[in-house]
């Protein structure tokens, strides 16, 4: 029985002609001769880095790639299943409160009826009589509120924590569409123990808008548009392999993976010329925009908050000092 790869001899497996082939060898090769474990992660991480190089290749393959990526349903499942719960629960309580509300009605014209009747009895007793006829049916009422509003704390309160479920697992920052804090720090500390066990380095880069370029900014929504501008350009021209990440008031982070000082200067050094050319027009006038960044190699066995710490007092310098970045050991 024959297929398509009966004609295949051992030479021609094993001997790549095509581009892809040889750029395919070539990244097995360096993650061999740098002793890189060649996992798929691995790989897929010089894969990248390496096309960087080849943007003629780069173009080709990704354009194959557009045609074979799909989405990972199953990564979403419990995230679905919790909205579809807080969902539910918030029909419910909707459902409740409609409740009330048809019980306050009904008690608001008891209560017209019963105030009309009052004006035509003169016999204390039935007077009496009536009242406890009227209160009688005010408890009813009481109680049917009593059970709703029970219900709706209850339903309250397991859709408070179905949702700071959804909340602790959300990946992205919604403002700026880059990931966000909680996530990143996941990423960062399983990076930081990759470069422990496999001893590569990886980089960190935080960066900000300087201080110089805020003092031309009054409104809040003005720092806002800056952020997003600088937010696109970061997702822009980020490779695949980079993780880019919003870590608070206007501070970015961006994670290269197996990549060294010299690779992180040279990219702070591409964004800093992007952005401060990119045109953006605040209460109209134009503003150029300049950044300041903090670079850290990720060798030591440090947690994620000793290198965040350490990147925030970089940042603080580097305003001091006038620059564009500072490298953490030089």
């Amino acid at each position: 029985m024959s297929d398509k790869y009966s004609n295949y001899t051992v030479k021609d497996i094993s001997s790549p002609s095509s581009p892809i082939e040889i750029f395919a060898k070539k990244v097995l090769d360096k993650l061999i001769i740098e002793g890189i474990p060649p996992i798929p992660s691995n790989y897929a991480l010089y894969f990248f880095n390496m096309l960087e190089e080849d943007p003629k290749l780069k173009k080709q393959v990704y354009e194959m790639m557009s045609l074979e990526e799909h989405n990972d349903v199953e990564k979403d499942i419990q995230f679905e299943k919790n909205m579809k719960i807080s969902l539910k629960y918030s029909k419910d309580i909707l459902q409740h409160t409609a409740v009330i509300y048809k019980i306050t009605k009904q008690l608001k014209s008891v209560t017209a009826e019963s105030l009309k009747e009052f004006s035509h009895l003169s016999s204390p007793k039935m007077t009496e009589k009536y009242l406890n006829i009227i209160i009688s049916k005010i408890d009813k009422f009481s109680e049917k509120m009593e059970d709703e509003l029970k219900d709706i704390k209850e339903l309250y309160a397991k859709n408070i924590e179905i949702m700071k479920e959804i909340d602790n697992n959300t990946l992205f920052d919604m403002t700026y569409g880059v990931y966000n804090a909680k996530y990143f720090k996941r990423v960062l500390t399983k990076e930081i123990e990759s470069v422990q066990k496999f001893k590569h380095i990886s980089s960190l880069i935080t960066l900000k808008v300087s201080n110089n370029t805020l003092k031309n900014i009054k409104l809040k929504k003005s720092f806002m548009i800056i952020s997003r501008s600088i937010a696109k350009i970061l997702l822009k021209t980020s490779r695949r392999t980079d993780i880019v990440a919003h870590l608070g008031n206007g501070i970015f982070a961006m994670l290269l993976k197996h990549t060294d000082k010299i690779g992180a200067k040279k990219t702070v050094e591409r964004l800093a010329d992007i952005i401060s050319t990119s045109t953006v027009f605040i209460e109209g006038n134009e503003i150029e925009i300049d950044i300041v960044a903090s670079i850290c190699e990720l060798k030591e066995n440090k947690t994620y908050e000793n290198y965040i710490d350490i990147c925030e007092k970089n940042l603080k310098t580097v305003e001091k000092e006038n620059k564009l970045y500072i490298i953490e050991g030089e």
